[in-house]
C-alpha cells in the first residue's frame, strides 16, 4: 500500500467529494463541457486534499495538455506517490448525456474510419503498468440511477471497457444502448478507483526517484496532479 487504511480513506473521500461537487455544477449548467468538467475536478480533488491540513497529504494539478491526450487517449494523469514509490493513474472521460441526447457521445474518425473510443482505447492498450479508468459524467439529478452512482461519475477500468471494444464492430459509433450495459456491468465510483490505487490492487509501483524520466517517457511534462503521501513510509 502506498497509505496506511485511515489516510486511503481520507483521499477516497475527498475524490468522492470532488467527483460530487462538479457534479452539482454540472447538473446546474455551470460546468458545460468535458474539458471543464474534468479540469474543475482535478482541482477539486487538489482542493478538497489540501483542506483537510493533513501532514504528510498535499496535492498540486493540472491536466493533461492537447498533445499527450492525443499521444496516450486520456484526458488526465493523477499521480499517487509517497517517499519510496509513486503510481500512475490516467483516465479518458466522456459526458454521454444520456439524458438529453442519444448516441452523440461517440464519433467515427475521418482518418480511420473507426470509432474515436475505440481508437482512445487501442491507444491506452499501449500505455504499459499505469492505472487507467474511463469516467463517464452525468447530469442526471442526484439519487438511485442504473447506469451512475447516485453522486457522482461512473468509472470502468481500462481492460473492462476494452474487452467489449475489441468483441464490437469498430467501424460503427458506440450506441448508448452499449453503453449502458457497460456501466450496469462494470461500474465503480471515482472512490473504488483511488482506493484500489492507493492499496496497491491496480497500477505498477515505481520507485520515487524514477517519477521524472517515467512521465518524460510517456510525454507528460508536469501536466498532471500529485496526491504527495511523501510523510508516509512504506
Amino acid at each position: 500500500m502506498l497509505a496506511p487504511h485511515h489516510l486511503i480513506a481520507v483521499v477516497e473521500e475527498c475524490a468522492q467529494w470532488a467527483d460530487r461537487l462538479v457534479r452539482a455544477d454540472l447538473i446546474r449548467g455551470y460546468v458545460v463541457t468535458e474539458n471543464d468538467y474534468t479540469s474543475n475536478f482535478t482541482c477539486a480533488l487538489r482542493r478538497e486534499i489540501n483542506s483537510r491540513c493533513i501532514p504528510g497529504l498535499v496535492a498540486h494539478s493540472q491536466v493533461l495538455t492537447p498533445k499527450v491526450e492525443r499521444q496516450t487517449g486520456t484526458d488526465a494523469c493523477i499521480i499517487f506517490r509517497n517517499n519510496d514509490f509513486f503510481k500512475v493513474g490516467l483516465f479518458e472521460a466522456k459526458w454521454p448525456r444520456l439524458s438529453t441526447h442519444a448516441n452523440c457521445w461517440d464519433s467515427i474518425q475521418k482518418s480511420t474510419s473507426k470509432s474515436h473510443f475505440d481508437s482512445q482505447l487501442k491507444r491506452q492498450h499501449g500505455i504499459s503498468n499505469a492505472a487507467i479508468w474511463e469516467m463517464f459524467y452525468s447530469e442526471e439529478p442526484f439519487g438511485v440511477n442504473p447506469h451512475f452512482p447516485e453522486h457522482g461519475s461512473a468509472c470502468i477500468w481500462h481492460r473492462d471497457a476494452c474487452a467489449v471494444s475489441s468483441a464490437r464492430t469498430q467501424t460503427m459509433p458506440w450506441t448508448d444502448a452499449e453503453l449502458t450495459a457497460l456501466l450496469s456491468a462494470n461500474m465503480l465510483s471515482i472512490g473504488d478507483i483511488v482506493r484500489a490505487i492507493c492499496e496497491c490492487t491496480e497500477g505498477q509501483r515505481y520507485p520515487a526517484d524514477a517519477m521524472q524520466s517515467h512521465l518524460l517517457d510517456l510525454g507528460i511534462k508536469g501536466d498532471i496532479l500529485v496526491v504527495d503521501l511523501s510523510a508516509v513510509h512504506q
